[in-house]
């Protein structure tokens, strides 16, 4: 494994490690339950039902320590620019600092709940052993929102296609927001109803910006660690139903290559690389036994594979294509641009099925992207 993987840094960060090391200690159920034999809305309820819990944490806590840092400033209103802001800035930091430590907790706490509903311990897989991709790594980064290691795998790049620049200024943008909306909101209530509302200083409403968006992380946190989750359930039972079907078997050395290209190709195009599609790539590099490069995220290689293999076969590959492109529960505008090409006079086949399927992972609702993740010889 470590042959076809090229990491760029591979080690953790202090997050990443403070995360591992927190979901190392959340006491582990002894489950033995298939997440898919669990209904889609059952799951869903299940889900929503973590998510409100950690909203309901986050909020408390934002309120518990921005409360004071509030205080602070309305009591020291009066006093000189030094002492006001020296208390101030000094709040800020050990609230903060505080309050941060709290939610990473929290945000912990709801993936590895989820991890748990989805029972990724009764898997038997590499990917569960410690590395970068493992389970825990994945979680941990999902919950401290940190980015996933720049990688390479049998040559692919997944940043082929992708502006780091843009990226960093996205992420940028995303942090500003709470300070955007508090600063936004504090004075056009100063503007247009004055320093006081029913004699509560304007500054107080600091105190719902903060629950606001404390519950729009919690939010996303659980939302991102759910499509991951589910990335790994159904890329560990779409690999074995496809060594179960003696598919593989069907299949000639070029259509083999083939698959391959098809899903790297789908990580280059998607423009946000996500491990979802990582995972899925080297689930069928293991069952494909190939360990060597052969750009396999060449789009040009990859339409004259779909010319050049039998029927049936490009009716497999396009399937494989189809699954991947929707792995990460969304679809780039690279992807929608280049989807003619490769499904050419099917397109009105594939189309319908790849939106549905990423719909359906964008929604939680695992059985019904499990139905739309068949491979067979068969079109559409």
């Amino acid at each position: 494994m470590a042959g076809i993987i090229e990491i760029k840094n591979n080690r953790s960060s202090l997050l990443e490690k403070f995360g591992v090391y927190y979901l190392n200690l959340f006491r582990r159920l002894d489950l033995t339950h298939n997440v898919f034999d669990i209904a889609d809305a059952d799951l869903t309820k299940r889900v929503r039902r973590i998510t409100n819990k950690g909203i309901i944490l986050s909020s408390l806590i934002g309120l518990v320590c921005v409360f004071p840092t509030v205080w602070i400033d309305v009591r020291f209103t009066n006093n000189t620019l030094l002492v006001h802001y020296g208390w101030v800035v000094a709040a800020t930091i050990v609230a903060t600092a505080i309050e941060f430590y709290i939610l990473f907790i929290i945000a912990l706490k709801a993936v590895y709940e989820v991890s748990e509903l989805i029972n990724m311990h009764a898997a038997q897989s590499d990917f569960l052993a410690d590395g970068l991709f493992s389970v825990k790594h994945i979680l941990a980064r999902t919950a401290l929102e940190l980015p996933d290691p720049e990688l390479k795998i049998l040559g692919i790049d997944p940043f082929k296609r992708i502006s780091k620049k843009n990226l960093f200024i996205l992420g940028l943008l995303y942090k500003a927001k709470i300070v955007v909306t508090n600063q936004v909101l504090k004075y056009g209530l100063l503007f247009s109803v004055g320093a006081q509302v029913w004699g509560i200083p304007i500054l107080y409403e600091a105190l719902a910006v903060e629950c606001f968006w404390n519950s729009v992380v919690i939010k996303r946190v659980v939302h991102e660690a759910r499509l991951r989750l589910f990335g790994f359930a159904l890329a560990n039972q779409i690999a074995k139903n496809v060594v179960s079907d003696h598919m593989l078997q069907q299949l000639s050395p070029l259509a083999k290559k083939g698959c391959l290209r098809a899903i790297g190709n789908a990580v280059v195009m998607s423009q946000n690389y996500h491990p979802n599609m990582i995972i899925l790539l080297i689930r069928f590099q293991e069952v494909l036994q190939i360990t060597e490069e052969n750009r396999y995220d060449d789009w040009g290689l990859f339409l004259d594979t779909l010319k050049n293999v039998s029927e049936k076969e490009r009716n497999f590959l396009l399937d494989l294509f189809t699954v991947a492109a929707a792995f990460d529960g969304k679809l780039s505008h690279l992807e929608e641009d280049n989807l003619r090409a490769a499904y050419g006079n099917d397109y009105e086949l594939y189309y319908p099925r790849l939106v549905q399927l990423t719909q359906h992972l964008k929604d939680g609702q695992l059985n019904a992207a499990l139905n739309l993740c068949r491979l067979d010889f068969v079109a559409g």
